[in-house]
């Protein structure tokens, strides 16, 4: 758990997203998997580049799954999700269908379909939009994964738009990668220690990890047999960061991260006021028994990822054509996640925020509680 916590980039999202299981053991068995994702985020945002807005509702994704072989599954399943107070009820009935492929050596994996997609892709919130696993949950195409001893990549494309011809829209996909490279990493070290009344404890065990980190968008959205006379649009986004972790196995840990960022439209379309941009990003997290402190520093100009999360945009969501190329933010978030019993997670969040340039405090605050159910039948 201590080696698998240290893979996330910035804050730990593992609660929000979902896995496609390979057990070389399951050969030639069906399995089921179950997930269910329950949400409330609310947002009391009154700026100029995102109103406020509650997110209230319900996912479920069932799936049938058969493995035939030691390194292949094949998924079929239902995704549902109700916004409670919806009209109609159900927001999303969508089928998937996955296949994915595994090393031998287990290091390699490849999807074809449905997607191990949103928050699992791990990108910092400036690049990618942190209500994806509320709003954008599904993601289909192709992916590829590579996990060793010194390198996470994982490597996709998300085909969110299919035209025909003679289609009345463009279109749209998403591709990405998110790279991290482990530069240091300390042996584990045991610490002896003394409880108070002087008796000798089990040793605490140290680790340090040092750690580049890439990250990279394109969004696009063409096409050539479409009847859309709208210009093409190709957009770039992307990050070059350094992060230092120490953790131990007392369930503390302490993370700083800084990332360079970078925005770039490759095409004249017209529909954003800015060609290119960059911004600074910096936080520090400190955690203990599932508690965490996360103060976030962010500066935007000219910024602007069609993917990402609002608040750090130099344009507005909710107000046409307003901008502001300096961004200049300052969160603490304060987090809370626990395991209330088998397979189920509860993570709660406080996010206040001060907008430096405006002199503007505000907060959003979310509650989720996810259940995984993976079995064979």
């Amino acid at each position: 758990m201590l080696l698998h916590a240290t893979l996330f980039a910035q804050i730990n999202n593992s609660a929000l997203s979902d896995e496609i299981y390979i057990n070389p053991n399951d050969s030639g068995k069906l399995g089921l998997t179950v997930t269910n994702f329950n949400y409330l985020r609310n947002t009391e945002y009154f700026n100029n580049i995102e109103f406020g807005r509650t997110l209230f509702g319900s996912q479920l994704h069932t799936r049938l799954s058969y493995q035939p072989n030691a390194q292949t599954t094949l998924q079929a399943g239902v995704f549902l999700q109700q916004d409670f107070g919806a009209v109609p009820n159900l927001t999303y009935v969508l089928p998937t269908f996955s296949v994915k492929l595994k090393s031998k050596n287990n290091q390699c994996t490849f999807i074809f379909g449905t997607l191990e997609g949103a928050l699992a892709h791990q990108l910092i919130e400036p690049l990618f939009d942190i209500n994806s696993a509320i709003l954008r949950w599904i993601e289909n195409g192709a992916q590829f994964k590579l996990n060793t001893k010194n390198v996470w990549l994982d490597t996709w494309i998300n085909w969110e738009r299919f035209i025909d011809r003679g289609s009345q829209h463009k279109e749209q996909f998403t591709a990405g990668l998110n790279a991290h490279l482990v530069l240091y990493q300390t042996k584990t070290n045991e610490t002896k220690a003394l409880n108070p009344n002087g008796i000798e404890v089990a040793p605490t065990k140290t680790h340090h990890l040092l750690k580049p980190i890439l990250q990279f968008t394109a969004h696009h959205r063409g096409g050539q047999i479409d009847k859309d006379t709208s210009n093409m649009v190709m957009q770039f986004n992307g990050t070059a960061g350094l992060s230092y972790q120490f953790s131990t196995t007392n369930n503390y840990s302490f993370k700083t991260e800084a990332y360079a960022v970078l925005y770039q439209e490759n095409t004249n379309s017209g529909f954003y006021p800015y060609r290119n941009g960059n911004g600074f990003l910096a936080h520090v997290i400190v955690a203990k028994n599932g508690f965490s402190i996360n103060p976030t520093y962010w500066l935007g100009n000219g910024f602007i990822a069609d993917r990402g999360t609002t608040l750090y945009q130099s344009v507005s969501l909710d107000k046409p054509g307003y901008t502001e190329k300096m961004r200049e933010l300052f969160f603490v978030r304060f987090i809370y996640g626990k395991t209330v019993a088998p397979d189920l997670y509860l993570n709660v969040r406080f996010e206040p925020y001060y907008d430096v340039r405006n002199s503007l405090i505000e907060f959003s605050y979310s509650v989720y509680l996810s259940y995984r159910l993976n079995r064979k039948l």
